[in-house]
């Protein structure tokens, strides 16, 4: 499972009316006043930032929407790992500019091809790191995106760890206003919206494909949809699994059979139509009373990503429950 790559544009377009966010200020203006070198925690373990990155190189769009919400997307100069799916809506600055020099995991020769002096995202699995950090290129991972590249997110990912990371990037970029202003929307937002969820909406599976060819998945404890489900007072059939992401049998759903099934569209680019109608010839898919009874809720895949983006889903989330 690589991070997810759709999103909705509520949670940025609340960020640039509250802080006021714009792309006018040039790279190489901002943050001239942050101190460097910098010590700053990534996964657990402390990293040294010789100086301030100037060219950012993204792996997935978390890494853009997070950037993005700091106050630093400007500085995105190089893309991957999007697998083909359109960017975030709802940017203060989109960089469509950016050269994607590879739409999956990038390897090593790829990113030392270019001038990025940072790479920033959810992880690497084809390329090495100690050689990237040989060449002194900043390796950020997207906190909430810790262990990834090892198969697994692990739980205690929650919004907290988004807003953590947004502020984490605001002081190595020098925009920790516009990085401070992002994470306390989003903190008002989440707050908001777990107040507005309606009791009782009961149990919930939240599904996905990661490629036109996989299997159905679900997500387990671990990761940023669990912490979606909870804020909008759901309860995930799958929380006994640590792990985040879980493939799952016909007969497994069955056996949980929950009241509300979400169903997260856009991992690889497919509309949520085709989505859903995939979905609904799975074997058995019939028998399940959130089919039976109409309670699919479609999510986009940035729902489910651990970065502002999630906002939007539980935004949406809570809507759809609270039409009953």
């Amino acid at each position: 499972m690589r991070s997810s790559r759709t999103a909705l544009a509520l949670p940025l377009a609340l960020m640039l009316t509250a802080c006021g966010t714009t792309s006018a200020t040039a790279p190489e203006t901002k943050g001239a006043d942050a101190a460097f070198p910098m010590s700053v925690t990534d996964c657990g373990e402390q990293l040294r930032i010789e100086q301030q990155p100037r060219k950012i190189f993204t792996v997935g769009t978390a890494a853009v929407a997070t950037l993005d919400a700091a106050g630093a997307s400007d500085r995105i100069a190089y893309r991957s790992g999007e697998f083909g799916a359109e960017l975030p809506t709802g940017l203060a600055h989109s960089p469509t500019d950016a050269t994607i020099v590879d739409p999956s995991d990038p390897g090593t020769e790829a990113i030392l091809d270019t001038d990025a002096d940072a790479v920033y995202g959810y992880g690497l699995f084809n390329a090495k790191a100690d050689q990237l950090s040989d060449q002194e290129i900043a390796l950020l991972t997207v906190q909430g995106e810790c262990g990834h590249d090892a198969g697994d997110t692990g739980s205690g990912v929650t919004f907290s760890t988004v807003t953590d990371d947004i502020t984490r990037l605001g002081r190595i970029f020098g925009t920790s206003p516009t990085a401070e202003e992002s994470a306390r929307t989003i903190t008002e937002t989440v707050a908001e919206q777990h107040k507005r969820a309606p009791e009782g909406s009961g149990s919930v599976a939240w599904l996905y494909y990661f490629g036109s060819s996989e299997p159905l998945s679900a997500y387990g404890r671990g990761g940023m949809p669990n912490e979606v489900m909870e804020q909008a007072k759901l309860k995930n059939v799958y929380a006994s699994e640590s792990k985040t992401y879980l493939k799952v049998t016909p007969e497994s759903l069955l056996e949980h059979n929950p009241r509300s099934i979400i169903l997260t569209y856009g991992l690889y680019g497919e509309d949520a139509a085709t989505l859903k109608k995939k979905f609904l010839n799975e074997p058995g898919a019939d028998r399940l009373d959130a089919v039976k009874e109409g309670r699919i809720i479609m999510l986009p895949a940035g729902s489910a990503e651990p970065s502002p983006t999630a906002v939007g889903g539980l935004t949406a989330l809570v809507d759809h429950l609270s039409k009953g």
